[in-house]
């Protein structure tokens, strides 16, 4: 497991970006596109395979079991993508600027669109999506 001392529980949106690639097992951790936190070692040669189940927002004790409400995410997330590859530094950056998705930024694994198929999920109209105002602060 990765574990960051990167916090994000402030009451603000923050764009997310952890990535992962299993040859030297290295991994990064970005927050409102500024990379914070960087390492190796991490799943070096694993390989993830089909067929499995992504849970986002719930501790499971066990494969798909083990869910106590006590453990669950307790906020707003948009826009969660998963890819098959690094994306470039740069692409990273586009994104977090940007509210909108396009071919650009649509994951070739998960897209957000897939999330929000498969239930359980409360759209907030109107969206209160703003491009993030990172280079003022």
């Amino acid at each position: 497991m990765v574990q960051t001392s990167v916090t994000a529980n402030d009451g603000e949106w923050h764009q997310i970006c952890f990535s992962w690639e299993n040859s030297l097992g290295s991994w990064k951790f970005y927050k409102d596109c500024i990379l914070k936190e960087e390492g190796t070692g991490f799943k070096k040669g694993y390989t993830i395979r089909e067929g499995g189940t992504l849970v986002l927002g719930q501790d499971q004790d066990s494969v798909g079991a083990g869910f106590q409400s006590a453990q669950s995410f307790q906020g707003k997330l948009s826009n969660v993508n998963v890819w098959d590859h690094v994306l470039p530094d740069t692409q990273i950056k586009e994104m977090s600027t940007s509210c909108l998705l396009d071919e650009w930024n649509e994951a070739n694994v998960y897209k957000w669109t897939d999330f929000l198929r498969q239930g359980g999920v409360k759209l907030l109209t109107p969206c209160t999506c703003e491009p993030f105002r990172i280079w003022s602060r």
